[in-house]
């Protein structure tokens, strides 16, 4: 398959936006096709075209994704994720039915910076479950690229965004879901995080591990780490007060598991850029 007329012609059915040094993504491709034999094969570092982001979602049959020596089949619910072009090889992967798969490519300056963020933190291969909001977000954009349907560069923009955060919502949502030790961590959290004497060695105590294994596994599921986390929460359960009480901040810092109003000022402000006294005279920011 010629890889040029390929995405020359895929490129052709949007109608034509200026590009702009605007901080958006750009759709520079997307369908939903279905291969039926193994002529269906790219060498990613013959492409031809500008760098981009792909997200390929296998739908039915089986794809195949090749780097750095490895071959992963790609059954339904899996994807892979790379820039094109690159250092890898993808296709159909032989069998009796076809490779039904949606594939959205995305470019622009932002585009690079998701690729690097997304396969930093889960890879070149995903799994998501079957009919996720991933997949039906592929498909819309796939389809209303197929149509040429998307002329605002703003809104298209938008679309690709949510399709971003859908799968990094549900990457980790995923993660944390597999992971019982850290969804019972939130629990822990959710119910002791404002008794002042709560803190992550007795968290990992009351897990059974290590601090250092705690820490790992929570950052990797969670995006942050759980020191991150409890403070997160220690800080909105504060910002509420806040906003719902005239309580003094000594009050507030204690019924937080904080330890008084001047660390209080100072995590505060670290998180937030404000004072917890600016705060509670623009009670509308988000903490």
């Amino acid at each position: 398959m010629n890889a040029a007329l390929s995405a020359s012609a895929i490129t052709a059915r949007s109608p034509l936006q200026t590009r702009t040094d605007e901080p958006l993504l750009w759709l520079v491709g997307g369908d939903h096709e279905t291969q039926k034999s193994e002529s269906y094969y790219y060498d990613a570092r013959r492409r031809l075209d500008r760098p981009h982001l792909t997200i390929q979602l296998t739908l039915g049959g089986n794809g195949f994704y090749a780097a750095r020596g490895t071959r992963t089949i790609l059954p339904a619910g899996s994807a892979w994720i790379d820039t094109i072009p690159g250092e890898f090889e993808y296709g159909f992967h032989r069998g009796d039915k076809p490779y039904s798969f949606v594939f959205i490519s995305i470019g622009g300056p932002e585009a690079g910076k998701w690729a690097r963020r997304l396969i930093g933190d889960f890879g070149h291969v995903i799994s998501l479950d079957a009919q996720s909001a991933v997949e039906t977000h592929m498909l819309n954009i796939a389809h209303a690229h197929r149509t040429a349907t998307l002329h605002d560069r703003y809104l298209t923009s938008g679309q690709l965004y949510l399709l971003l955060m859908t799968l990094y919502s549900t990457l980790r949502g995923t993660r944390v879901s597999t992971s019982p030790r850290i969804a019972r961590a939130m629990k822990l959290i959710d119910i002791h995080g404002v008794e002042s004497s709560f803190n992550i060695d007795t968290l990992a105590e009351r897990l059974d591990c290590s601090r250092e294994y705690l820490s790992r596994r929570f950052r990797e599921a969670a995006g942050v780490t759980p020191s991150e986390y409890l403070a997160q929460y220690r800080l909105r359960r504060a910002a509420k007060l806040l906003r719902d009480t005239d309580d003094k901040l000594d009050a507030i810092a204690h019924r937080c598991g904080l330890s008084g109003a001047n660390y209080f000022c100072r995590l505060f402000r670290k998180h937030t850029g404000v004072t917890p006294a600016q705060f509670r005279a623009r009670p509308w920011m988000v903490v």
